[in-house]
């Protein structure tokens, strides 16, 4: 197969994705069919079968290409001051808000999607991987920042990448029931100071890493 070939089908793959989104955001995750994703994306509905295997697979591949993008916008943004790690997660974690707070639709259509995955037998393995990609990535990521910064977690990372997923989001669906955007950047920088505090230089404590 050739280069352009491959890139073709990236580029149709990712067309199907943002289609997916689209549909979800206008009529909800149970209107996504094949025919609709491939119809609002201009394409044969042949073309579905050829870029992904299921109906699974296109939502696994939505919710990657969401995991990708938050981890980016929570951790890539190194203009924060970063002696504080209070302070570096409450802006990550307030990035990560302006981005809900921009597309409340779509927000709502993924916890709707991930609400669908945990009932849905065919589905369920999809709910238990984004729980387990979205800890795994936050984990790397608040190591690759201690590390760099010399800092160590007084509790395993990944259980406080845990404690910090499962905080962002009942904050997340809690602004997408009551857009109330004082509380929710209150509740971020107190769970940004929470999870900080359980960060010490290395020069001052000895801390448990995983």
């Amino acid at each position: 197969m050739t280069t352009s070939t491959h890139r073709s089908a990236d580029e149709r793959r990712a067309q199907l994705v943002d289609a997916a989104v689209a549909v979800m955001t206008d009529e909800g995750v149970r209107a996504v069919t094949t025919r609709a994703v491939t119809a609002r994306a201009g394409l044969p509905h042949g073309t579905f079968a050829y870029c992904f295997g299921s109906k699974g697979e296109l939502f696994r591949a939505v919710l990657d290409r969401e995991l990708r993008q938050s981890m980016a916008v929570t951790f890539d943004d190194d203009s924060v001051p970063v002696d504080d790690p209070s302070e570096r997660i409450a802006a990550g974690l307030l990035a990560y808000l302006d981005r809900v707070r921009a597309a409340p639709d779509e927000a709502l259509a993924l916890f709707e999607l991930t609400a669908l995955a945990r009932r849905d037998p065919d589905l369920r393995d999809l709910a238990r991987w984004e729980q387990d990609a979205y800890a795994q990535a936050v984990t790397g990521n608040l190591r690759q920042w201690s590390d760099r910064h010399g800092r160590s977690w007084s509790a395993p990372v990944d259980q406080v990448a845990r404690l910090l997923v499962a905080l962002v989001d009942g904050t997340m669906s809690a602004w997408l029931s009551d857009r109330d955007d004082a509380a929710a950047e209150a509740t971020l920088r107190l769970a940004a100071t929470t999870v900080g505090a359980l960060a010490a230089s290395d020069a001052d404590a000895e801390g448990v890493r995983s």
